[in-house]
């Protein structure tokens, strides 16, 4: 039920089944008093039907004269958690207003919340009301307006009336703590780094270990080399200033998924949420771990700055899968001489997305593909043979447990 069928209920004063049946009582107490000629009919349809007429005046004159001011905690809620809204009420008018029932409007099932006692506020007196909310998907939502509903003495009229404005609630994708686990990926020296920052007084925080593949060849300590025998790559550097990519696919047609139908309560895609819960989840990891990251989206860009936390989640909420094309993706500003880290996150790319990835996988030191469709043994082979580490995702496999999988590999494979 959504929120302009609440308000034109709101608009209505109407009767209730008790007072619709003593009018229909009185109606047909007058036709039978008309058709038989028993003039004492007329003051049985008078008995019925005044009472029902005089209930629809007085809740009529009972609407109250209520201001509201809305709040809600957190100011940003996630998808699936709860959020609170308190309502603080004050009776601008100059008499005591009518006990009742109020329900505030939700923008998605049930519609509205369960009813509750409402009592009687004395004129320019305030009161307080709270309620706990769980947003279902991610969204701009709007609570409100509150409605309270009068109902007469006797119970043979009600009405509904909305009171207040409506408050903006930004519904984010699900963001989860990733753990700071084995997996360095702060760090843009090799794919199969561990985490295990390490310096020396007295060396300059120079350190070099064994070559790996998928290490940059511009890692390389030449020196260091010559002097083992073997290829040995730098690990100098504390990377705080390294460079991470976010990569979403939002071309709506490379997401099978794709509803098409359209609910308040159900994503268009699910997979395209649990791909922007790993963006966020990702983003929020990566700043904490001192990267300066960048989001690169397939098609036309939606997605603010993910410098700036406020506008880059309020974007996260807002943003819908494409049918516009956008520029050739560009995953680094800064050409073949970046460094850092770039995550991939997609369900069925088509071919040009995965030529540009495999094309500018050179530019990373550490490169991931997270891969939500079904699966695809030459879409896998094209991206490892480039280098990109493929992480399939099971079905209702979480974004921690994604992410606790990838580690793992990653771990594993440093130990081969």
């Amino acid at each position: 039920m959504n929120t302009a069928v609440h308000e034109r209920r709101g608009r209505n004063v109407t009767l209730t089944l008790r007072g619709g049946a003593l009018i229909g009582a009185a109606v047909v107490a007058f036709s039978a008093a008309y058709i038989a000629g028993w003039p004492e009919l007329l003051i049985l349809a008078s008995f019925c039907g005044i009472p029902p007429l005089l209930a629809l005046a007085l809740v009529a004159r009972s609407r109250p004269r209520l201001s509201v001011a809305r709040f809600s905690s957190p100011a940003i809620v996630s998808a699936g958690s709860t959020g609170s809204a308190q309502l603080r009420l004050v009776n601008t008018a100059s008499v005591k207003s009518a006990a009742g029932h109020w329900t505030d409007t939700l923008p998605w099932s049930p519609g509205q919340t369960r009813s509750q006692g409402l009592l009687a506020i004395a004129a320019g007196a305030h009161f307080s009301l709270q309620y706990a909310f769980v947003p279902p998907r991610r969204g701009i939502a709007e609570l409100g307006p509150l409605v309270i509903r009068v109902v007469d003495p006797f119970g043979l009229a009600r009405g509904d009336f909305p009171v207040g404005d409506r408050q903006r609630v930004t519904v984010a994708p699900e963001t989860v703590d990733l753990d700071q686990g084995a997996v360095d990926i702060a760090s843009d020296s090799g794919s199969a780094r561990l985490f295990q920052h390490r310096a020396l007084a007295g060396e300059h925080d120079i350190m070099t270990r064994d070559y790996r593949p998928g290490d940059a060849l511009r890692r390389v300590h030449w020196k260091a080399s010559a002097h083992h025998g073997d290829l040995m790559v730098r690990e100098d550097e504390k990377r705080s200033h390294a460079e991470a990519v976010l990569v979403v696919d939002t071309r709506r047609g490379n997401w099978r998924d794709v509803s098409r139908t359209q609910s308040t309560d159900r994503p268009e895609s699910d997979r395209f949420e649990w791909a922007l819960s790993m963006i966020a989840s990702l983003r929020d990891h990566l700043i904490r771990n001192g990267l300066r990251v960048s989001v690169v989206e397939t098609a036309v860009s939606q997605l603010a700055d993910a410098s700036h936390t406020d506008d880059f989640v309020e974007s996260l909420a807002r943003i819908r899968l494409s049918y516009q094309e956008g520029p050739a993706l560009r995953l680094s500003s800064q050409g073949p001489n970046s460094s850092g880290c770039v995550f991939a996150v997609m369900d069925s790319a088509d071919n040009e997305i995965v030529d540009a990835l495999i094309e500018q996988r050179g530019s990373f030191d550490v490169a991931v593909a997270f891969l939500l469709g079904p699966a695809s043994k030459s879409l896998d082979e094209k991206l490892e043979g480039a280098g990109w580490r493929v992480h399939r995702i099971a079905p209702d496999e979480s974004v921690l447990a994604a992410w606790r999988s990838l580690e793992s590999a990653i771990v594993g494979a440093a130990h081969v």
